[in-house]
């Protein structure tokens, strides 16, 4: 069986999920089985579920099997119930002292809570209020299954500890921290889907070091990289990783096999390890079925843009409002349509009001219908600082729109072709004006250009991206791993 592991999955997610998403539809191409694999507590898991398609069969969350048994790995979760309200109760002081949540799943999750000095911020006088301790019922039977302690202390300011499992057929287990509980679950799911796992590591805190240091027999391991893997070469002897994957590159001969989303990465990569080429694969993350024709594109007379995003701090949409803004207040009839959700929204959404530009931003929310929304648009613009791959840009290539976007590793340098399909900017990560002056160039050059030239070439070079192409590469891969 393959397992693609990863730490939650929810109603707005990010391009982990989306990536293993994608997989698993071209997974089933090559009718490789797989299970969606979360270690995570996720309350809302299941309503997650179906707003995203996945069947009950598909998914497997640790908890909710420590909670609700074997069966469950099986067959998933028999049926959604109707959970009981959320009761909240408060001390005094108007304190939360103890929270009852109730999960469609059948869970009874009670998070105890405490008052406490901030060990982060020790200097602070205002004290903070955090989860303690969380125990965890079978709300059907009203038998205890799980407990822990969340620990904080001025270097780490949540962690799982002294975890009890109780009547695991039969047995009280304990584990002291989740490397060990996670490696007792990975066991678990191995022995019960009848041994050679490949496990893909997409994302989940203690995951590599509960599989890596001693490997499950015949198990095979891969890792994802989902994101720019450097912070820094700066000493070319010492390069700086990205603390998701550091363990990773301190740990290579524990992985079979690593997969990025460009050949650009993968080769950056070969920089600090150049004998390691068999052990890196490149395989995109997301793509499509190719569209053979898109409407024709005449001269531009006004710019609709188009983005969709997570409404994130990462992504930095601040600077295409602002850079809009400049140029409709210089004459230029432009429009812009941003799609997404995220902890960034009421920030734009105040950015976009102080600048009396409701009438030409709008925020439009999430779209499961992008493909079709595409083509009312003349181009696609990207401000984010960083894109492992970006799938929003090769939908928006596949749609005829040409990309104005930054010089960013490693995404954007992998599809945008300057001048030809799009237009690359320069970047500053410490210089905001700089960075919305760059975009207002590249809008300026786009509107300079050979516009019906720029929609022609967006579809040069994208069969590499098309579903068919990616899924034989997983396959490929899989068969590969059990080659020798």
């Amino acid at each position: 069986m393959d397992f693609f592991i990863n730490q939650a999955m929810g109603l707005g997610n990010s391009g982990v999920e989306h990536a293993e998403f994608y997989r698993a539809k071209r997974f089933k191409d090559e009718n490789i089985p797989y299970k969606f694999v979360f270690v995570s507590l996720v309350p809302e898991l299941h309503q997650a579920m179906k707003k995203w398609h996945l069947h009950r069969d598909e998914v497997i969350n640790m908890w909710e099997y420590f909670t609700l048994g074997e069966k469950y790995l099986a067959d998933g979760l028999p049926r959604r119930t109707k959970p009981k309200k959320a009761v909240t109760i408060t001390d005094s002081s108007n304190t939360i002292r103890l929270k009852h949540i109730y999960t469609d799943s059948g869970m009874h999750i009670v998070e105890h809570f405490v008052k406490e000095k901030n060990k982060q911020k020790p200097e602070s006088k205002v004290l903070v209020v955090r989860v303690f301790k969380v125990e965890i019922f079978n709300a059907k039977t009203n038998e205890l299954k799980a407990t822990y302690e969340i620990t904080n202390s001025e270097n780490v300011e949540s962690q799982v500890q002294n975890i009890h499992l109780f009547n695991q057929a039969g047995h009280h287990l304990f584990f002291a921290n989740l490397v060990k509980l996670h490696r007792y679950f990975f066991e678990i799911l191995d022995r019960f889907f009848g041994g050679q796992s490949n496990f893909y590591i997409d994302r989940g805190d203690f995951v590599d070091e509960a599989l890596v240091p001693h490997k499950i027999p015949n198990s095979k391991i891969i890792g994802i990289i989902h994101a720019d893997h450097l912070a820094d070469r700066n000493d070319p002897t010492k390069p700086l990783w990205n603390n998701y994957y550091e363990y990773m590159f301190r740990h290579l001969e524990g992985f079979d096999r690593i997969v990025v989303a460009t050949e650009l990465q993968r080769q950056d990569i070969l920089v600090d390890f150049p004998k390691e080429g068999a052990r890196f694969v490149t395989i995109p993350v997301g793509g499509l079925t190719l569209q053979q024709h898109h409407p024709h594109k005449t001269e531009l007379k006004s710019l609709k843009l188009i983005t969709a995003s997570r409404l994130a701090a990462e992504k930095h949409i601040d600077i295409a409002i602002k850079a809009v803004v400049a140029l409709h207040n210089a004459g230029q009839k432009i429009s812009f349509a941003i799609y997404g959700q995220g902890e960034k929204k009421d920030e734009l959404a105040k950015l976009i009001k102080d600048n009396h530009a409701e009438d030409y931003i709008e925020l439009k929310g999430l779209s499961d219908s992008l493909a079709q929304i595409y083509p009312q648009y003349d181009a696609f613009i990207s401000t984010s600082f960083s894109e492992g791959f970006g799938l929003t840009y090769i939908e928006a290539l596949n749609a005829g729109l040409p990309v104005v976007t930054f010089k960013a590793r490693f995404g954007s340098m992998a599809m945008i072709k300057d001048g030809q399909n799009g237009f690359l900017q320069e970047l500053k990560r410490d210089d905001d004006q700089f960075n919305v002056d760059q975009i207002i160039k590249g809008l300026n050059r786009l509107l300079a250009a050979d516009y019906p030239k720029l929609c022609a070439q967006t579809q040069v070079g994208m069969e590499k991206f098309s579903n068919e192409t990616i899924a034989r590469s997983w396959r490929k891969l899989v068969d590969g791993l059990r080659v020798s």
